[in-house]
């Protein structure tokens, strides 16, 4: 590691920059919740509800400063005390080829990312979101939820990485095939997930006969989109959020409602809830988010290709040579710049589609009325920011702030 080596100030600026970046939109968003809340929000946010919700974000808030402060801590002692270079040269000693060692590094740093964020997850699970009456998760569940995240880590990712280390330590177009086989492998997993993956987390049983599933696949029938099946997932067991979601490609498709939101909203909304979401179907939101995240990948894969080939990088960081493995991880910190300012395009484009979908569900159902109350109580429910502040809305805001998702409803012409 030396001052003279523009790698090592592009990896201390990007760690240090994004890490202040990150610290002032947190500033700035904690200084809005004592902003007198607008006209439209009032009926929304009572007096007790807002005095509950600035207490839940600070100290949800709170926590997960604490845990950055912490892992940046850690990844600066253990980088400029020579923890990369240490732990490459161990784990080439151990006498496997590259693609072993490089899969084996790769366990390492994710095994102990892992294992050091656990602390802060507990003490958010049981301690602010049980405070506030959101987690129903048993320390039973947590544990087992764990375990079985990181046997899927071992079972699915440790294979990709091989195949990644692979392609880089072979292949003269490393970074075309990775972004072939990395896109196959995520539609793959669009497929898997709801029928393999979420079922061991959360059961699925059919919706019951009623009211309620005779509107859901009248919708459907009206909008001309496809059903299979309507699951109620037991959201309950772990969180009284609420949350709803699609999974599935054309005929095959499903709907996922979960227990909390049967529970906590009117049929009308629920129906119009889940025409916001055909409306990302059938606006087309899915292959254009699609298209620009494998975009985004390929950008990256690129840089990822160039840099893997410099020995200066690694030396940065206080490795010799150029090990694939190692690479891919240090190019994560690196890349934090880039992936922010890629990620703004891809938030702004879902913040957009959002908008659209609310205007296509209204259309849909006949008024906004029943998508206003749905949006409305979801937000009082899950103690939501009233008055985020722009700089954390660009940053982080998949879906518009409320407010400017009741304007724009208003404004919907049926």
């Amino acid at each position: 590691m030396s001052w003279s080596n523009p790698w090592f100030i592009a990896a201390l600026v990007s760690v240090i920059g994004v890490f202040h970046l990150e610290f002032i939109a947190t500033l700035l968003n904690l200084g809005r919740l004592g902003r007198a809340i607008p006209e439209a929000l009032a009926e929304v946010f009572s007096e007790e509800t807002r005095a509950k919700l600035a207490d839940y974000i600070r100290e949800s808030t709170r926590i997960s400063f604490t845990q950055d402060i912490a892992a940046l801590g850690l990844v600066v002692v253990f980088w400029w005390s020579g923890g990369f270079g240490w732990l490459q040269s161990w784990a080439e000693n151990q006498g496997h080829g590259p693609v072993v060692t490089g899969v084996f590094v790769i366990a390492i740093i994710m095994l102990a990312q892992t294992w050091l964020s656990l602390p802060f997850e507990a003490w958010d699970t049981f301690g602010v979101e049980a405070r506030y009456g959101f987690n129903k998760t048993t320390p039973a569940t947590f544990i087992q939820d764990h375990i079985k995240g990181l046997t899927l880590m071992a079972i699915l990712g440790l294979p990709v990485a091989a195949v990644l280390v692979w392609f880089f330590e072979t292949q003269a177009l490393a970074a075309l095939y990775a972004w072939v086989f990395i896109a196959g492998f995520s539609i793959l997993m669009t497929w898997l997930s709801p029928r393999v993956i979420m079922p061991l987390f959360l059961k699925f049983q059919p919706l019951e006969e009623g009211a309620l599933r005779e509107a859901i696949f009248a919708l459907a029938r009206k909008l001309d989109f496809p059903v299979q099946e309507v699951s109620i997932v037991d959201g309950s067991r772990r969180s009284t959020k609420a949350n709803a979601f699609f999974a599935g490609f054309g005929k095959t498709r499903r709907i996922a409602l979960y227990d909390t939101l049967i529970q906590s909203h009117s049929q009308e909304e629920i129906v119009a809830i889940l025409a916001h979401e055909i409306g990302h179907n059938k606006c087309r939101h899915v292959p254009v988010m699609m298209a620009l995240h494998l975009a985004e990948m390929g950008i990256m894969l690129a840089l990822l290709g160039w840099v893997l080939k410099s020995p200066d990088f690694f030396a940065a960081f206080g490795v010799r040579g150029t090990p694939v493995g190692m690479g891919l991880i240090l190019f994560g910190l690196v890349y934090k710049p880039f992936g922010v300012l890629t990620g703004l395009l891809g938030l702004a484009m879902s913040r957009k589609h959002e908008f659209e979908a609310d205007a296509f569900a209204a259309k849909a159902v006949g008024s906004h009325e029943p998508l206003t109350e749905g949006l409305k109580r979801l937000s009082r429910d899950h103690l939501a920011h009233p008055q985020p502040h722009p700089l954390t809305v660009w940053l982080h805001y998949s879906h518009p702030p409320l407010i400017e998702r009741l304007a724009a409803l208003t404004k919907i012409s049926l």
